[in-house]
């Protein structure tokens, strides 16, 4: 075999790899489904002179938390503490040098191959109320409360916007009306595909969510992989980051130029990531990976070539395919580790990137004030720099701890932030208060339909459950004293007959009166209670509950009194005016409406005086609202009896 020979063998290897390059490109229906066409221009970086020249003003830099956080990419303080969202979906509070977990945006999964179902959030912004909200890569925009955990989705992942679905939410701006900017990454692909969105046609976006509508709006299409967004300090524009474009966009929102856009600021020496506020009018501005005329990223050198691109993706999206296929067929980890390294962006590894870190600070009108960099390789990918007391806090997703530098290393002293702490509201505190107000009107409803209502607040004055209430029923010694209970016996009927005698309460102390009307009423309904035993039950149980605890304290004193002198009982009606307690409400009328009964209705006694072994099991039906105590239920049998025996 000669030199023609080997010339040949090589040729027609050359052909046999060109007509496969060939198929790959031109044959239809080969993953990824995105559209690969446009062919973009290299960006005109910046050089690195002036503001722009290196410097070491990064260096030293404290690698805190070191191996106990995993991808620190956003941050966001409220009320003095900080937080910060990781991979695998949780976002965690640092306090000091503690790590407390505040919630998870998606479900609990093994790894963070398992992303999509994990969560992944990126951009995390607190707004006045204390209220947290989250774009989450795969769930949407979430409204958290970082006390109790809940979460409330805003935006759904699932929603058209303009006929196109979000498939990667990435960062978000609150102003302070209330409205919600975020950008949304690319509509081809998702976060665990971020190597597809390098390659095919610009797809992102910068869409304004309106809180009163609860509708969303593109203001800027077409954006070369849209991330970091940051509102102007007078709300006048809003600014994102084209990240592959190494761009800044301006959106203006109020002024002459509201609705149109411009080019905030270019031809920076790297990718950029989140932007935050300086605190004085001005941008912090990371470059995650850094690139300039000398140093250029290959994900933007190959930008001017379609069908190179086109190549790279279908390759990628065959090899995807064959390990979908095969966990299909064979699941197994392995599988599932594949289809996840091969488009994401963990792929290429940190050492090919350049050893330059830079962070720009910009003004409002975009120019460049000041930038810090550094060639230390273990200060690498700043994704989010963020100004929290005396600290500048860096974030990163490909590490594992967070940098932290005091301001006046760095000689941003005059950045120093002094915020105050202000309280989170938390809902069950909200609650409660709703329930004590529900107390205040079922009194005035009461002589409408007072039964049924006296039902409808047994829920309210449910901490009301004390001892107290069998106390209560301690005071009516009836039971002790046989006479006295005859006469009461005949003036159950009587409330029925005689309505004026409540009216005459009603005169003394309308409130009061209003209360101790339901009781006899609640004494006449008894003998339905052998027709239907759950209303007793239920009538039974609101007496004890609608009593206030501060009452106890003033029942302590009258049951003696009404020991010495049971059958006179009318030194009572006092207490029951201040105290509003059903049952010693229900020994009172009795004795006033005795003086005129009795002697119209003298025989009923000895049929009643029968029946409180057979009221005795009611009295145990009575108690369940006071389990506690056994032995007072017990004295307050012969009350609820005798409206039976009448019935007998």
């Amino acid at each position: 075999m000669g030199c023609k020979g080997i010339c040949r063998f090589f040729f027609r290897r050359l052909l046999e790899i060109l007509v496969v390059i060939l198929l790959i490109i031109f044959l239809p229906n080969l993953p990824p489904s995105s559209k690969i066409s446009q062919s973009i221009s290299t960006p005109n970086f910046k050089h690195l002179e002036g503001k722009l020249s290196k410097n070491e003003r990064l260096s030293g830099a404290e690698l805190w938390h070191k191996d106990e956080l995993n991808g620190p990419e956003a941050f966001a303080d409220y009320n003095g503490e900080l937080y910060s969202s990781l991979l695998g979906g949780d976002i965690v509070k640092l306090v000091g040098n503690h790590i407390t977990p505040i919630v998870r945006t998606g479900k609990p999964c093994k790894s963070l191959y398992q992303e999509e179902s994990c969560g992944r959030p990126l951009g995390i912004k607190f707004d006045q109320n204390g209220n947290l909200y989250a774009a989450d890569a795969y769930y949407g925009i979430l409204k958290i409360n970082v006390k109790t955990g809940e979460k409330q989705v805003i935006v759904d992942s699932n929603q058209e916007i303009a006929g196109r679905k979000p498939m990667l939410f990435n960062s978000i701006a609150l102003a302070t009306n209330g409205d919600i900017y975020w950008t949304d990454s690319s509509t081809d692909f998702h976060l665990k595909d971020g190597v597809f969105t390098i390659l095919a046609d610009p797809s992102g976006r910068l869409i304004h969510y309106e809180a009163k509508s609860k509708t969303n709006r593109v203001l800027i299409d077409n954006l070369h992989f849209a991330n970091g967004v940051m509102l102007s300090e007078d709300e006048s524009f809003i600014i994102v980051a084209e990240t592959f474009g190494s761009r800044i966009h301006r959106y203006y929102l109020t002024g002459a130029k509201k609705g149109t856009q411009d080019i905030f600021i270019d031809g920076l020496p790297g990718m950029l990531d989140n932007i935050n506020s300086d605190g004085k009018g001005g941008f912090l501005i990371p470059l995650v990976i850094s690139a300039d005329a000398e140093h250029p990223n290959l994900g933007q050198i190959i930008q001017p070539f379609p069908l190179l691109k086109k190549l790279l993706a279908r390759l990628m999206g065959i090899t995807q395919l064959l390990f979908e296929t095969v966990n299909r067929i064979y699941p197994s980890e392995f599988a599932e580790r594949s289809i996840y390294y091969v488009g994401n962006f963990q792929m290429f590894p940190r050492s090919l990137d350049p050893s330059r870190t830079t962070l720009i600070r910009l003004s409002n009108q975009g120019e460049i004030i000041e930038s810090l960099s550094t060639t230390d390789r273990n200060i690498h990918s700043i994704s989010e720099a963020h100004i929290f007391k005396e600290h500048l806090y860096l974030g990163s997703p490909f590490n594992n701890h967070i940098l932290r530098i005091p301001l006046s290393e760095i000689g941003w002293s005059d950045l120093a932030q002094k915020r105050e702490k202000r309280d989170v509201p938390e809902i069950p505190q909200t609650t409660p208060p709703q329930r004590q107000q529900a107390t205040t009107p079922p009194p005035k409803q009461q002589p409408t339909t007072q039964p049924p209502k006296t039902t409808q607040q047994t829920p309210p004055p449910k901490p009301q459950t004390t001892l107290p209430p069998p106390k209560q029923q301690a005071t009516t010694p009836p039971p002790k004293q046989t006479p006295p209970p005859q006469k009461q016996q005949p003036t159950t009927p009587p409330p029925r007959q005689q309505a004026p005698a409540p009216q005459k309460q009603q005169v003394t102390t309308p409130p009061p009166s209003q209360q101790t009307t339901p009781p006899p009423k609640q004494q006449t309904t008894p003998p339905p209670k052998q027709q239907t035993t759950p209303p007793p039950k239920q009538q039974t149980t609101p007496p004890p509950k609608q009593q206030t605890t501060s009452l106890p304290k003033q029942q302590t004193n009258p049951p003696p009194a009404q020991h010495t002198t049971p059958p006179k009982l009318q030194s009572t009606p006092p207490p029951q005016q201040k105290i509003t307690p059903l049952p010693q409400q229900q020994a009172t009328p009795s004795p006033r409406q005795q003086t005129t009964p009795p002697p119209k209705e003298t025989p009923p006694p000895a049929r009643q005086t029968t029946p409180p072994q057979q009221a005795t099991p009611t009295a145990k039906q009575a108690t369940p609202a006071s389990q506690e105590q056994n032995k007072e239920q017990v004295k307050a049998v012969p009350v609820r009896d005798a409206p039976r025996a009448k019935n007998s």
